[in-house]
């Protein structure tokens, strides 16, 4: 028993300082687990946010290539139309101009 009280004097702090470092050891580490945890979810919603995002320009690109789709057609129509027309004009002017010569035969 004269042994336990001798070293009990040294043997505490140094327990003590054990125990203490320990404790803040494991602190540390769920302190730094907790800010990672932070950091994981705020990435994780922004990531969340950027995919809204691109889902939504994905969205708008596949309505402009539609709209594009449809001007194109459109285009193509009033082509088709224009050389309709072209060709209507020259048969006119064709007929215009037998009318001039029939009429121009006529009066000399």
């Amino acid at each position: 028993m004269e042994i336990l009280k001798d070293i009990m004097p040294y043997a505490v702090p140094v327990l003590t300082a054990i125990a203490g470092w320990l404790g803040g050891t494991r602190k540390k580490k769920n302190d730094f687990l907790c800010e990672m945890q932070k950091s994981i979810d705020l990435l994780a919603d922004e990531n969340a946010k950027l995919v809204e995002k691109v889902v939504k320009l994905n969205k708008e690109i596949v309505e402009l290539r539609r709209e594009n789709a449809e001007l194109l057609s459109g285009q193509e129509k009033l082509r088709k139309e224009n050389a309709e027309m072209k060709a209507e004009i020259e048969e006119l002017n064709n007929r215009l101009a037998n009318v001039k010569t029939i009429t121009k035969t006529k009066k000399e």
